[in-house]
C-alpha cells in the first residue's frame, strides 16, 4: 500500500518507496527488452527468434554487481537501457 512501507521524501516533496526482488526486476528488463527489440535487432542465427540476440545484448550490457559474472545475489547486474538500446 501507499503508506507500508513508508515512502521516502525529499525536501522538494518528491517521493519514492524501495523495492526488491523479482517483482521489481522483472517490469525493468522487460521493458529494457522491449526498447531494444524496437530498436530493431535481427534474427542473426535463426534460432528462437530475436530473443537469444536480446539476451546476449542485455547481459553484455549490464552492470556488474556483486561477484563478477552471474551470481545469485544479483543475477547478470544492472540492466542498462542506454547501453542496451545504443548496441
Amino acid at each position: 500500500s501507499y503508506s507500508s512501507p513508508q515512502p521516502v521524501c525529499n525536501a522538494s516533496g518528491d517521493c519514492y518507496k524501495y523495492g526488491s526482488g523479482t517483482s521489481m526486476a522483472s517490469p525493468h528488463v522487460a521493458g529494457v527488452a522491449a526498447l531494444v527489440i524496437a530498436k530493431g535487432v535481427i534474427d542473426k542465427n535463426n534460432m528462437k527468434g530475436v530473443s537469444d540476440e536480446v539476451r546476449q545484448i542485455m547481459t553484455s550490457t549490464v552492470q556488474d554487481l556483486g561477484a563478477t559474472g552471474l551470481d545469485p545475489q544479483y543475477g547478470y547486474g544492472l540492466v542498462n537501457a542506454v547501453a542496451a538500446v545504443a548496441q
